[in-house]
């Protein structure tokens, strides 16, 4: 593991959250300008500084190379954050790893607290794990089409079919038929793993949760040609918490996309998920483990 950026400050009082995402936004801003000629050192030096001036929190993140395009990043702050703001911390150092090509992040989960060789006890209450791809440039959107809107039936029949991926795809794996599986992804997540480092991986997180106990897809969302999107098309977001047998919640979505003009080609574009322990749920008070649960966008 090799210490990618360091940043310690403390304060009596931690920061209102939207004021850390204000100072985490200048620190974007500013990296952007001149993170294209740095090295990794440099990076980690400037960061340092930028949040040290802003006088926030004390944090330490580290990476891990796992193959030429894929990194696990370890992010611990004395500041409890939420997915969001730790995953924008993480953002800038992932896309110098990244070297050029798009950072994509994937599954996450929170640990308990530990000192990392070469890091100093920051005595953390934050400690997150992120899997961090890097994929191919994605083609420059066209020109929006016209705009559409899809009427209550048309977004019904895509819920239901979001659902129906959702179930066809867990199910896929969960017997086993990883094949199967991996041919429902998009060409985005096929480019950054071959079926066996995919299905190796795969296999590995189900070791570490456990058996299927249940499964609850909690939330469907359908979002037609939205404006932010690098691609046109319609994709649905499906939300779903688990149960294991030994990871007792699994927390995580998955976005399916449709093409322009397409009635039935769907495929898996994106997935995030996380899981929390035994040991943590354990030792985890009631009104922490709801702002957990908040963090990792489980159901509500």
């Amino acid at each position: 593991m090799q210490r990618l950026s360091t940043y310690v400050v403390r304060q009596k009082h931690p920061p209102h959250p939207l004021l850390l995402n204000a100072n985490i936004s200048r620190i974007v801003a500013a990296l952007l300008h001149i993170k294209n000629n740095m090295t990794l050192s440099r990076l980690a030096a400037i960061l340092s500084l930028c949040l040290l001036s802003s006088s926030t929190l004390a944090a330490d993140l580290a990476f891990k190379k796992l193959s030429a395009y894929e990194f696990e990043l370890v992010l611990t702050s004395d500041i409890s954050l939420t997915v969001d703001q730790a995953q924008v911390m993480m953002s800038d150092p992932a896309s110098t790893l990244c070297a050029g090509k798009i950072p994509q992040y994937g599954k996450y989960k929170f640990v308990d607290s530990k000192v990392l060789p070469g890091q100093k006890s920051l005595s953390p209450v934050f400690h997150m794990v992120q899997m961090l791809s890097c994929v191919a440039d994605l083609p420059a959107r066209p020109k929006p089409a016209p705009a559409t809107k899809l009427d209550s039936d048309q977004e019904f029949k895509l819920k239901i079919e979001g659902k129906k991926l959702s179930t066809a795809y867990f199910s896929a794996i969960d017997n086993a038929y990883y094949e199967t599986a991996y041919n429902m992804l998009g060409s985005g997540m096929k480019a950054i793993s071959s079926p066996e480092d995919w299905q190796a991986r795969v296999t590995a997180y189900q070791a570490q949760i456990g058996t299927l106990v249940s499964r609850d897809l909690w939330r469907v969302t359908v979002y037609d040609n939205p404006a932010n999107s690098q691609q046109p098309g319609t994709y649905i977001a499906v939300d779903y918490e688990t149960k294991n047998s030994i990871a007792p919640v699994t927390c995580g979505y998955v976005i399916w996309f449709l093409p322009p003009g397409s009635k039935n080609h769907f495929s898996l574009m994106r997935e995030e998920y996380g899981h929390i322990s035994e040991d943590i749920i354990k030792s985890t008070s009631a009104s922490d483990m709801i702002k957990l649960r908040k963090q990792m966008g489980c159901k509500p």
